[in-house]
């Protein structure tokens, strides 16, 4: 779908990260996002060269789980899973999307969307809209202020930390093969977390997070994988999950049809844009553009490969796919056309192109917006 996205901070269900961060002097030096000098990965872990999908891993038998693009009928990938787990089918709220024996559970969380710009009027737009700017964080200062202040509201203590390179490498493979709008710099990374509630009761957390710098801003994403289980089952299920990760495959088809079909869009909206925009304004949406690129392809690569986990009915596939791709349907009343939107906005505009604005501002409404009151804006409903 195009999209004309005006830069409004996501705010993800799981964590609700402060974004109270003074913009400072932005830097963007690549060596700030990574984990450095930390000890190497967890001995438990299976490298990516570890256990063959399809294959038994130790004692546990893996079989390779097809995931269908319910946008095109294509399987996207396939996952290697344990024999014995169990893919929720309609799972509701909270539930876990995979269940085995042992009491293994697994859930999939989103973190954050964040955004910060040095450019005066990426910045005048954020406080126009309600919003403010975050400059990123290495993962493991993110760990020890987002996820363990959330944790902690959870009864959950933070026990151990470790970065999982193989996890990022994996997400960043597929991110590579993506089309993108403009270059952009993106790194990846990925931090094993254990943690432990008053009782015991053990639980590992994947925390994933990817940095793209652009011209004159930088996006940042992240969003967990978790995996509860009893005492004696952790080992093994710690590893399946990683495994799960860096070992799913990938359908080149696929790939090559979204990458035709989003430079497809692209071109037709900078067609539209250079028709009705002023020179001023192009500036802008070129900025937004990269915005644009960059935020589709990380929910694409990070969240692609988990939308196996859930139900096998278009309906309830739909449902998942949206949560893992952080986006919300919306409907027209007037036609009954459904739209795939950005997620993190309590309301979104739409105009005949499809084109939308999302908004947190109750009282905003773009047809009073000189920026882009040249045209007709109908809200659209955002379905359950």
């Amino acid at each position: 779908m195009k999209r004309l996205t005006l830069p409004l901070l996501s705010v993800i269900v799981l964590l609700a990260t402060s974004c109270g961060n003074d913009p400072q002097e932005d830097q963007f030096d690549d060596g700030q996002y990574g984990y450095n000098g930390q000890e190497p990965g967890d001995p438990g872990m299976q490298e990516g060269n570890g256990s063959m999908p399809g294959r038994s891993s130790g004692d546990e038998r893996m079989v390779m789980y097809p995931v269908t693009d319910p946008n095109t009928g294509m399987v996207s990938q396939q996952v290697p899973l344990p024999a014995s787990w169990k893919v929720a089918q309609g799972a509701q709220g909270n539930g876990p999307a995979i269940t085995g024996p042992g009491g293994v559970k697994v859930y999939y969380w989103n973190g954050g969307t964040f955004t910060y710009s040095n450019d005066p009027s990426m910045q005048q737009s954020y406080q126009m809209a309600g919003q403010q700017m975050r400059q990123p964080v290495d993962i493991q200062t993110y760990v020890l202020q987002d996820v363990s202040q959330a944790m902690g509201n959870k009864g959950m203590r933070l026990m151990k930390q470790y970065p999982l390179p193989q996890v990022a490498a994996s997400n960043q493979a597929y991110s590579s093969k993506l089309y993108k709008v403009a270059p952009t710099r993106d790194h990846f990374s990925a931090m094993g977390t254990e943690w432990t509630n008053a009782q015991g009761e053990p639980m590992f957390m994947i925390v994933n997070m990817m940095v793209s710098q652009g011209q004159s801003n930088v996006f940042w994403y992240t969003n967990m994988q978790v995996v509860t289980a009893e005492k004696g089952a952790m080992a093994s299920a710690k590893a399946a999950l990683v495994n799960s990760i860096v070992n799913t495959q990938y359908n080149p088809q696929q790939i090559a049809a979204y990458n035709a079909s989003e430079q497809q869009k692209a071109g037709q909206s900078w067609s539209q844009h250079n028709a009705r925009m002023q020179e001023n304004q192009r500036n802008f949406d070129q900025r937004q553009a990269i915005h644009r690129s960059t935020t589709e392809a990380v929910n694409n690569s990070i969240m692609g490969s988990y939308n196996s986990r859930m139900q096998a009915s278009d309906e309830n596939q739909r449902g998942f796919l949206n949560y893992i791709k952080d986006e919300n349907t919306v409907r027209d009343n007037s036609t009954g056309e459904r739209y795939q939107v950005q997620s993190g906005a309590d309301q979104y505009w739409m105009n005949n192109n499809q084109e939308y604005i999302p908004s947190n501002d109750v009282m905003y409404d773009p047809n009073a917006d000189q920026n882009v009151n040249n045209q007709q804006w109908q809200e659209v409903e955002v379905e359950p």
